[in-house]
């Protein structure tokens, strides 16, 4: 039987990835958001000119170093970043120096004014649907909206094995809503009791294709280089590859890398709640780990620490989360 021995990333070696989660508050109290998320502790920061300040430094470093003239900021994390009142602000100000395309990862739940208020400035939107809190209604409203606007979005509808007839439903009324819009079904892994194994046959069937809505011919030409739909190349000891979907590895079990080296100090990183920098995966990256990016001595501290960019030796049991499972690693 093969085995994985290698994961390839698809994207090009010039680009930089981060996930910025400016708040830990959020409107919603889905059971599976991820530990440390919803702590209500940090809230968010509120000196913006520092962390514009220092987020440019970062971005600085990873230019000048490393060869990194593309960065995509994903504004998310286990809070809703729409709650952050400085979102619109941090947006114009970081493109003024920085190749930077945003990302913003939310649940929709805003009103449709905030969102022509507030997003002219991200790029891309991902618009999260759970069965426990969303408004349907008001969440169709919000992607029609955005896509009206010729924004690039889709909707990821979250599937919760304890509760599918739920979210079959929520499925169906986004199916009918005006415009094709993609959707991409997402399964819950890294829940208290629930595992890849925790979906029946039929369940995991569903997650064989997880796009459950393409747009017409005309949206793919124009977006064909966004697409990416492949996100990695997955290699093996056979000396066979296969491109990687989004859900590869969680579908096939095959997503523990514990022992392997990962390129994710270069690839990939975090910036969370109070500040600090990671990889995306929240492994430490830095030889100084007390660095925050919220505070004010951020650039003296940054200028004495000493970026440890060689692959990591990855020390989790499961990589549950699907971006994770796509950055550039080796079996060991």
């Amino acid at each position: 039987m093969k085995q994985l021995t290698r994961v390839v990333s698809t994207t090009p070696r010039n680009i930089l990835d981060i996930r910025f989660w400016p708040t830990d508050i959020c409107n919603f109290n889905c059971e599976y958001c991820f530990p440390g998320s919803v702590l209500n502790i940090n809230k968010f920061p509120k000196n913006i000119e520092t962390v514009i300040k220092n987020f440019r430094i970062l971005l600085d470093e990873y230019q000048k170093s490393h060869n990194k003239d593309f960065f995509r900021i994903d504004i998310a994390g286990g809070g809703e970043p729409t709650l952050w009142p400085y979102l619109n602000d941090f947006c114009i100000e970081i493109k003024k120096f920085h190749n930077v395309a945003i990302k913003l990862t939310t649940n929709g739940s805003r009103k449709t004014e905030w969102f022509e208020k507030n997003t002219k400035h991200i790029d891309k939107f991902s618009l999260s649907c759970h069965y426990k809190e969303v408004d349907i209604s008001r969440y169709i409203q919000n992607c029609d909206y955005l896509w009206e606007r010729g924004s690039r979005v889709g909707a990821l509808l979250v599937m919760d094995a304890q509760h599918w007839d739920q979210c079959l439903k929520l499925l169906d009324e986004m199916l009918r809503s005006k415009h094709s819009w993609p959707i991409q079904a997402k399964e819950v892994v890294d829940a208290p009791g629930l595992d890849f194994d925790s979906y029946t046959d039929k369940q995991k069937k569903f997650f064989t294709n997880p796009l459950k809505r393409i747009p017409d011919s005309k949206w793919i030409l124009d977006n064909l280089n966004e697409l990416n739909y492949y996100q990695s190349i997955a290699m093996f000891d056979n000396d066979e590859a296969e491109p990687a979907a989004p859900n590869h590895y969680i579908s096939k079990l095959g997503n523990n890398f514990k022992g392997w080296k990962c390129s994710v100090a270069i690839e990939n990183l975090v910036i969370s709640h109070d500040g600090k920098i990671t990889g995306s995966c929240q492994e430490e990256i830095f030889k100084d780990a007390n660095l925050s990016l919220f505070s004010e001595d951020f650039e003296e501290k940054f200028n004495r620490a000493k970026l440890d960019l060689q692959s990591i030796i990855c020390p989790r049991n499961c990589c549950s989360c699907q971006p994770d499972t796509h950055v550039s690693k080796q079996k060991i």
